[in-house]
């Protein structure tokens, strides 16, 4: 009897062991598939996040191009004038008037400057190259670099093993550490040093009528200027100092030098227009004495020039390379003999090719027209030229300019009509 009890326990302890060992095979085997299926979706969600993190990466890249594409379109006027102070455009001598020697009287008679144009010929009025920016020549690689990425194929949004498991693994937003502030320090310069040196030759150097003399001019000097500074929305204030030293090369009697100190307002008036109202003073001193006794002796002044100008400027594309630009002033001028008083109405056109970014060739044509106020004297004349503008760097260029000069006067002694050539380069010192 008690061996049967002993059989009956070994069965039972038999038949209890060969359950736990089943249970624990089947455990085992349950927990496979699910081991593979969570690696399996761990590495969907990994693939998920590469995917979206790439295609926010070059979503980011078209949003960057079609930006730039945007503003080469519809760049404001105000960014060109902040860049224009960086890197300033060709600015050429300021007005320079030659004199007029008399026929018994060349050595005590200062000369006659009111028979001279105001302005040596330049490719465009003041500062227009300035407020109004070149074309985009790199537009059309840009445009075409957006097209090549736009036509790139997208990477999918789910992947082939998505779909053949049917799962749809909703990922968790990656927690993005804040980058530290760090105080970006940029140098946005107030003003500028420039310096320059060109020459003049004409066949009519003294705008004589009875005897006209060819001679040339040598022109250096300084200018500082400041940077245009924000007195409202389209609205800067700029003023510049100039330090001009005129040489003739035959008539060394007539040498002078020039100081001339301006002040303007500049209003931004549509896309391709702006005005301008401008005051500046102009002295000239002798740099010679004069060789008779009792005459004007080098660092005189003859001449103190108060004027206020008016002015409009517009710049019209005709093709992506091609510019026409538009310029009127109306100049008072108040001076010290106030026989150079005068009321000067001036005109300019200038059609501008750009071969290159560094390269403008253009055609000009300018037409003055003086009202003297305190004589009974009209004046006036017309230039049509040629002019080549060259960057040859950041800092530095050069400007040529050749045609001819036409135009009339009351005065029985004055015709402005000859030829011109003049040469500029400008070299940029320093900014602060």
């Amino acid at each position: 009897m008690r061996l049967k009890n002993w059989k009956n326990l070994f069965v039972w302890i038999f038949l209890a062991s060969s359950c736990g060992s089943w249970g624990c095979i089947r455990v085992n085997a349950a927990e496979s598939p699910n081991q593979d299926l969570a690696s399996k979706i761990t590495s969907l969600t990994t693939t998920q996040v590469s995917d979206r993190a790439c295609q926010e990466l070059e979503q980011l890249e078209i949003n960057s191009l079609c930006k730039q594409s945007g503003e080469l379109q519809s760049l404001d006027s105000q960014a060109k004038l902040y860049l224009a102070q960086q890197t300033p455009e060709i600015t050429q001598p300021e007005p320079t008037p030659d004199p007029e020697p008399g026929d018994t009287q060349k050595q005590n008679d200062p000369p006659q400057l009111e028979s001279q144009p105001s302005n040596l010929p330049t490719s465009r009025p003041d500062s227009t190259e300035q407020l109004l920016n070149p074309p985009e020549i790199n537009r059309s690689q840009r445009l075409e670099r957006l097209r090549t990425l736009l036509q790139q194929p997208k990477q999918p949004s789910e992947s082939d093993s998505d779909r053949e498991l049917g799962l749809r693994v909703r990922l968790k937003p990656l927690e993005q550490q804040p980058l530290p502030l760090q105080p970006v320090s940029k140098f946005k310069p107030i003003g500028y040093l420039q310096g320059r040196v060109g020459y003049f030759q004409t066949t009519n150097i003294f705008s004589s009528k009875n005897n006209p003399t060819e001679d040339g001019l040598i022109i250096s000097g300084l200018t500082l200027a400041s940077a245009y500074f924000p007195v409202g929305s389209k609205t800067y204030l700029n003023g510049s100092i100039d330090g001009n030293i005129i040489r003739y090369l035959d008539q060394s009697q007539y040498h002078y030098n020039q100081l001339r100190f301006n002040l303007g307002l500049y209003q931004q008036l549509s896309r391709r227009m702006y005005g301008e109202i401008s005051f500046s003073n102009q002295q000239l001193f002798y740099a010679n004495n004069s060789d008779r006794p009792n005459s004007f002796k080098a660092g005189d002044r003859f001449l103190n020039e108060n004027s206020l100008q008016l002015s409009f400027g517009r710049r019209d594309p005709l093709s992506s390379r091609l510019m026409l630009d538009s310029f009127y002033e109306l100049s008072f001028n108040f001076a010290d003999p106030q026989s150079r008083s005068r009321i000067i109405n001036s005109f300019w056109l200038s059609l501008n090719y750009y071969l290159q970014k560094p390269l403008q060739v253009g055609i000009d044509y300018q037409v003055n027209f003086s009202d003297f106020t305190q004589r009974d004297r009209e004046d006036q004349f017309h230039r049509l030229f040629a002019h080549l503008n060259y960057r040859i760097s950041n800092s530095s260029s050069m400007n040529v300019q050749t045609g001819v000069t036409l135009g009339s006067s009351t005065a029985q002694n004055i015709d402005f009509d000859g030829w011109f050539f003049s040469i500029n380069y400008n070299l940029q010192l320093g900014r602060f």
